[in-house]
């Protein structure tokens, strides 16, 4: 069950970062190209990293050690 809600608004993000950067394109009369292409590609993966960087800043402090400091 909450994989299922956990995949259905990594969907629903990546469909609107989709949607927005196919907007984008089409309001400027840009062709396909291989950019606009990679673009869209790209958006697939933007839920994924804004996930990755969330969790690296909510645990690493509290799984890393503090090696800067000696007393």
């Amino acid at each position: 069950m909450t994989e299922s809600i956990v995949v259905s608004a990594y969907c629903a993000i990546s469909t609107v970062f989709m949607l927005m950067t196919a907007l984008e394109g089409w309001a400027i009369r840009g062709g396909w190209t291989l950019a606009r292409g990679a673009g869209l590609a790209a958006c697939s993966l933007w839920p994924l990293m804004l996930t990755a960087f969330f969790l690296h800043a909510v645990l690493a402090p509290r799984l890393m050690p503090r090696l800067g400091r000696t007393r």
